[in-house]
């Protein structure tokens, strides 16, 4: 039985908590993705995001710490502690932690999917595990049976991580529900209709939902046992073993749809064969038919590889069209905010941006996992009953930054030399290095909120040749030959530049390119003759900006090419010290962290 006692003082706990965080001057609430391995196989991306009254104070994660791509079940104790001392708080000084799953949710969808038969029997079930004598056979039996255990797991890794007691109240948010709220609250949005994907978030792949004003409010879910674009997409990956997920969609201009995943996938229904696309060891007989042997790692990309990932896109966008239509038909809403995982396909935002279907679109920069975080922060500050509304995320400049002093402090100690340049010499400098077909690493502000390098973190070179592709990706970042790269461009050259250009800050969204510039920026422009861009504002990132339009002063292009601060398989560069990690162990010519300008000895 319910001890009943025992529950009246744990919510008159509750109650007072709220009332002390209510009196306070202000209201810290930490977001959270984490999810540890043993417990799911979805355990990447963990992430820490703190508000103050709502607003975003920094954002970062763990990866960019521990220096392990993903940092897969790993929690995010260091950015966390980051996002704290950044607030200045401590732990204690929380009003309350959001976390982007919802294992009770989930478990409520599993069982709901069952017969009549099995959810009674499932039901009983988890009575007599929680309430007689049978609990003593829980352990052996999964979470799901009892998802409080997971919600408990985590309670216990804040207890022991920051000493974070029950006094400081844990809210549990439907993964796609915090997804969302990541896009409307940071779109600027006050009305919106939106639309997660990704590949699996508490027994969904996806949601339909409108935005208004603080409310959000759910349309329609899309159960994960009907079709999923991001499961779609691990099918595919798993099959041709790439290095990275993500990289299908540079591929799939290679190639040329054959009708490949025909048999797996209905757009008409909008269904999936997720049975069979569970399977991949051994695949489905009726599939290796048509597409041939699994690729191994090593093995030579083949044509019928490129037209994979074509058959791939060609899906992923004929899905996420009628998806978009749908939503905008059921809210009546023409602004739209994408999230999930399925966001960060780039050749399908431009296209649905580009539609006659919307009119203005955000997509959230850290459109995947870690990007829950922020979403559940924002309901967590809500649960609160605290005021939000919709404010434009700006810039992704949310991670650690760090001082001349500090970055001079590092230098010294691996002995490089090293030259201070002065603020307004800056952007002359390295724009001359550019035009001399130096590639640079470039090193400013905070570190990106996200998977994109945004001028924060990144390596930049000339996009005038098609020659600075090559040597940008076999000499620095070993990547797939097939891989393009962005550019960096001010943003009042975008109509010049690109066909249907819109606001696109994050280097999230393709553009075709225009005839008459397509040799102007030939190193940044993809087979399909797109290009993804960053539109760079001066008020975002004034160093920056300066440097890129420097650049155009003296070529006449006011674009950059643009790509991650890394090495093939490692995060983004985070700190002076991975910085000059990565520069020393690639053919980068030049590195600029702040004022800091350092060179490779001579030989």
């Amino acid at each position: 039985m319910i001890d009943c006692r025992l529950f009246r003082i744990e919510w008159t706990r509750f109650e007072q908590r709220l009332d002390e965080v209510m009196m306070r001057s202000d209201t810290y609430v930490l977001g959270i993705n984490y999810r540890p391995l043993a417990g799911h196989d979805v355990g990447h991306h963990p992430a820490a995001v703190i508000l103050q009254n709502g607003e975003i104070i920094a954002m970062c994660e763990e990866e960019r710490f521990v220096r392990v791509k993903e940092a897969p079940g790993l929690f995010p104790l260091n950015a966390i502690q980051f996002c704290l001392n950044r607030a200045g708080i401590s732990a204690q000084d929380l009003a309350a932690v959001g976390w982007n799953w919802s294992p009770e949710k989930a478990s409520e969808r599993s069982r709901q999917q069952r017969g009549p038969v099995v959810r009674t029997l499932a039901g009983l079930l988890q009575f007599g595990l929680r309430n007689t004598p049978m609990r003593a056979f829980a352990p052996a039996l999964s979470n799901g049976f009892l998802p409080e255990r997971v919600t408990n797991e985590l309670r216990s890794q804040l207890l022991y991580w920051l000493g974070l007691t029950a006094q400081v109240p844990l809210f549990c948010f439907d993964h796609h529900l915090a997804h969302a709220a990541s896009a409307y609250y940071a779109s600027g949005f006050a009305r919106s209709t939106i639309v997660t994907w990704d590949c699996w978030g508490d027994h969904l792949s996806g949601l339909i939902a409108r935005g208004d004003g603080t409310r959000i409010e759910v349309i329609e879910e899309i159960p994960f046992s009907r079709f999923s674009i991001g499961k779609l997409n691990d099918f595919v990956f798993e099959f041709l073993r790439t290095s990275e997920k993500g990289n299908l969609m540079g591929l799939a201009p290679y190639g040329k749809p054959t009708g490949l995943l025909d048999d797996l996938v209905d757009a008409q229904s909008l269904s999936m064969r997720m049975d069979l696309l569970a399977q991949h060891a051994p695949f489905p007989p009726a599939f290796l038919s048509k597409a041939g042997a699994p690729r191994r790692p090593g093995q030579p990309i083949e044509q019928r590889h490129k037209d994979l990932a074509a058959d791939l896109q060609r899906h992923i966008e004929t899905f996420g069209t009628k998806i978009v239509e749908r939503a905008v038909a059921a809210t009546g809403l023409r602004d739209i905010c994408f999230a999930g995982g399925c966001a960060l396909n780039a050749t399908m935002n431009g296209k649905i941006g580009r539609s006659e279907v919307v009119d203005r679109t955000f997509i959230q920069p850290e459109a995947g996992d870690a990007g829950g975080a922020l979403g559940a922060a924002y309901l967590a500050h809500l649960e609160l009953g605290q005021p939000l509304a919709p404010r434009e995320l700006t810039h992704v400049y949310w991670g650690p930054e760090f001082s001349n002093d500090e970055i001079i402090e590092q230098v010294k100690l691996v002995k490089v030399p090293y030259e201070v340049l002065g603020d307004g010499d800056i952007a002359l400098c390295i724009s001359e290095m550019l035009v001399r077909q130096e590639i640079v690493g470039w090193f400013q502000l905070g570190s990106e909120w996200g998977p994109r390098a945004l001028g924060a973190r990144s390596i930049i070179a000339d996009p005038r040749h098609e020659e600075i592709r090559d040597r940008v990706n076999s000499a620095i970042k070993y990547r797939d030959w097939w891989r393009p790269f962005a550019g960096s461009m001010l943003a009042e050259a975008a109509d010049d530049y690109l066909e249907g250009a819109f606001n696109a800050p994050f280097m999230i969204v393709t553009f075709p390119v225009r005839a008459h510039h397509t040799k102007d920026i030939a190193g940044v422009i993809h087979q399909d003759g797109t290009t993804r861009p960053q539109m760079v504002r001066r008020e975002t990132s004034a160093r920056y900006y300066d440097t890129i339009k420097a650049f155009g002063d003296r070529t006449g292009v006011p674009v950059i090419l643009n790509t991650s601060f890394n090495l093939k398989g490692e995060p983004m560069v985070n700190t002076p010290r991975d910085a000059l990690r990565t520069f020393f162990s690639s053919s980068l010519d030049a590195l600029i962290m702040n004022n800091v300008l350092v060179r490779k000895p001579a030989a």
